[in-house]
């Protein structure tokens, strides 16, 4: 005879076991409708002190939530903070472009462009593995600024954009 042992789980808590569950829709109230976003829909979101933008589609919502509150929500292999007020659905992104300081230009499927701070940059090493195998990140310095934007130009690639079907 088998035995089975049973606990409950606090709320928070997950076993290293079992996998943790995303929510596949986001409850959307506008004005005196109520209806459901698809997540995987979702090209990016961005925050507005405590209301969060959701860009879908061509189309814009507006939930009152932080953006902190559904960053946790989020699958963090789909969705990532790109900046401090952004997060955005790595499936969506077709093109990132380096700047200035280490800063990135993300060109979404729909047009839309984001800027990817610095600070997330690791990010898109997990969003686009294969562009960066054998490439590394070189920090310059110049004596002029006219020097500089040539240097950028030409140290490891970081002038050219990354592409993604």
């Amino acid at each position: 005879m088998a035995t089975v042992s049973s606990y409950v789980q606090a709320p928070g808590m997950q076993s290293a076991e079992t996998p943790r569950e995303y929510p596949k829709k986001i409850v959307i109230r506008s004005q005196s409708r109520i209806f459901l976003q698809t997540v995987a829909d979702i090209d990016y979101l961005s925050a507005a002190a405590n209301y969060v933008h959701i860009h879908s589609a061509g189309q814009v919502f507006r939930i009152r939530s932080t953006i902190n509150a559904i960053a946790q929500r989020l699958d963090p292999q789909k969705f990532g903070r790109v900046h401090r007020c952004t997060i955005v659905n790595f499936e969506r992104v077709k093109q990132s472009h380096a700047l200035q300081r280490g800063d990135y230009l993300l060109v979404l499927q729909d047009g839309s462009r984001l800027k990817m701070s610095r600070r997330h940059r690791d990010k898109l090493q997990k969003m686009l593995p294969i562009a960066w195998e054998g490439k590394h990140l070189v920090k310059y310095e110049s004596d002029s600024k006219e020097n500089g934007l040539a240097a950028a130009a030409s140290v490891g690639g970081r002038s050219s954009s990354f592409l993604r079907n």
